[in-house]
């Protein structure tokens, strides 16, 4: 009899111990996803405060570029004082425009519009030296309505496929894109992005 009532016992604790198994592996496994989920909101809250809106009040002037220009035209020069470097621009990014110098994608605003600036140029061209820009550092874009300056702010690599870099924005800034590696031979695979906040802007009338 006791031997029965010490199995008993025995498999009371195994059918007992089972559930209370599953339990606390279920809490672990809640747990470690729950952290997994958090790290994921604050990454994605980090990047988020990435974008850096402007400290200057929102313009838009309405007798800025009153025509789109044409493929090729020249909008101005774009000048980065630290790197001792000028670069003209033109509209367009097909490569008959980027043998010219960087080119405004067709579609995004031009300075003193109020909006997103998106410029393109060759790294092994005109922005080779893209890669030595830091925090802080200033680029003027000069055009037949003044001199709008900007300071960048971050940097970023994507994928080469990666079309979220071109997106409306409400408030004026401008970002600069370029293949990477800047040493690859060949059709690179990624993308480096400069973002900038306006700094400065010329006065016109609105």
């Amino acid at each position: 009899m006791k031997k029965k009532r010490r199995k008993r016992n025995k498999w009371k604790w195994v059918l007992f111990g089972i559930p209370i198994s599953i339990i606390m592996l279920g809490i672990g496994i809640v747990a470690y996803f729950g952290m997994d989920l958090t790290k994921q909101s604050v990454m994605l809250a980090r990047s988020a405060t990435t974008e850096h809106k402007p400290d200057l009040p929102p313009k838009k002037f309405k007798q800025a570029w009153p025509e789109l220009p044409a493929p090729g035209e020249s909008l101005g020069d774009l000048t980065f004082p630290s790197l001792d470097l000028s670069v003209p621009v033109v509209q367009g990014t097909h490569e008959e425009e980027l043998k010219k110098g960087a080119g405004h994608f067709a579609g995004s605003a031009l300075p003193g519009q109020g909006g997103h600036v998106l410029l393109s140029g060759h790294r092994d061209t005109v922005f080779t030296k893209l890669q030595y820009l830091k925090k802080g550092d200033q680029v003027t874009f000069s055009t037949k309505y003044g001199d709008f300056v900007y300071e960048a702010t971050d940097f970023e690599i994507v994928p080469a496929d990666d079309m979220t870099v071109n997106v409306a924005k409400d408030y004026e800034t401008l970002t600069l894109t370029t293949c990477y590696p800047f040493d690859f031979i060949g059709d690179a695979p990624d993308r480096y992005i400069v973002y900038t906040k306006l700094v400065s802007m010329p006065e016109m009338d609105g």
